[in-house]
């Protein structure tokens, strides 16, 4: 007997960027910055997509705008620039409801 994923496996991610919405599924427990990256919607530019940390939430150069559905910082340097209002750092982000967010 095999199990299949239903919908309710999924969270729903709304990425807005200059070229539109554009809704992403991801299962949960993977980081912001992995579903990203997965989905062709890197939070890095063309010189940060080379120079990064690799998702180990050190260099702080995946931050994106968090717009809906944003969970409590749990890491001391995506607190800091959260309650600065610079972003969250996406790799440390762990996707586990719905959200929106803004490259």
């Amino acid at each position: 007997m095999s199990i299949t994923a239903s919908a309710t496996d999924t969270h729903t991610i709304t990425v807005q960027t200059e070229t539109g919405r554009h809704e992403i599924e991801v299962e949960p427990g993977i980081t912001l910055r992995q579903a990203l990256r997965r989905h062709g919607h890197s939070p890095h530019n063309a010189v940060t997509d080379v120079a990064n940390c690799g998702g180990r939430g050190h260099c702080g150069l995946c931050v994106v705008e968090i717009t809906e559905g944003a969970p409590p910082p749990t890491q001391a340097l995506d607190s800091t620039l959260s309650g600065m209002g610079m972003g969250r750092l996406s790799c440390l982000v762990t996707v586990d409801h719905d959200m929106t967010v803004r490259l």
